[in-house]
C-alpha cells in the first residue's frame, strides 16, 4: 500500500514537471502549442526560447505560426505535392539531404589530436601572428583543429571518390 501511494505521489508530482505544451492558438481545430513556438523561435534565433520573449514578440510568433499553418493548408489543398515537378524537386532535395547527412557523418569520424595541432602550430608559427605578436597555441588551437579536420576530410573524400570511380564505369563525354 505504501509503495502504491509513493508511486501515485511521484506520478502526480511528475505531471507538473512534464506538463503538456500549452495551446497558444487553434486553426480549424489544429493546436499551435508552446512547443511549436519554441521550435520556431529556436530556428529563427538560435538558442532563444519562446518563454524568454516579451509579450509583443510572443504575439508576433503566434501570428507567424498561424499564417504558416494557413499557407500549409492551402498548399495541401492545391495538390502541388502530386505534380511531377514537385516530385522531381522533392526527390532531388531528399538525395541532397542524404548526401549532406552522410558527409557530416564522415566528418564526425575524423579526429585531430593535440599533438597534430601542436605540430601544425610549430611548423607554421611564423604565420601565427596578430600584428607583430605571435598568437599563443591555446588561442589558435580551435581554428587549427578545424583546419586540419577539414584537410583530413578533403583527403578522405578524394580517396573515397577515387575508390568509387575505380569500381564504377565512368564515361566522360565532354572534350
Amino acid at each position: 500500500m505504501k509503495l502504491s501511494l509513493a508511486l501515485a505521489s511521484l506520478v502526480i508530482s511528475s505531471s507538473f514537471v512534464f506538463a503538456a505544451p500549452a495551446t497558444l492558438a487553434t486553426i480549424n481545430g489544429k493546436a499551435i502549442t508552446t512547443s511549436d513556438a519554441n521550435t520556431f523561435v529556436n530556428k529563427a534565433m538560435g538558442g532563444m526560447s519562446y518563454e524568454k520573449l516579451d509579450a509583443k514578440m510572443k504575439r508576433q510568433v503566434v501570428e507567424q505560426l498561424i499564417n504558416q499553418e494557413l499557407v500549409k493548408t492551402e498548399v495541401t489543398k492545391s495538390g502541388i505535392q502530386n505534380t511531377p515537378a514537385f516530385k522531381a524537386q522533392y526527390a532531388a532535395l531528399k538525395n541532397d539531404l542524404a548526401v549532406d547527412m552522410w558527409m557530416k557523418q564522415q566528418m564526425g569520424k575524423i579526429s585531430v589530436t593535440d599533438k597534430e595541432a601542436q605540430t601544425f602550430y610549430d611548423a607554421n608559427k611564423d604565420k601565427m601572428k596578430q600584428g607583430d605578436k605571435t598568437v599563443p597555441f591555446e588561442a589558435a588551437k580551435r581554428e587549427i583543429v578545424q583546419f586540419i579536420k577539414l584537410e583530413k576530410f578533403k583527403a578522405h573524400m578524394n580517396k573515397t571518390t577515387d575508390t568509387l570511380r575505380k569500381a564504377a564505369k565512368v564515361e566522360i563525354k565532354v572534350p
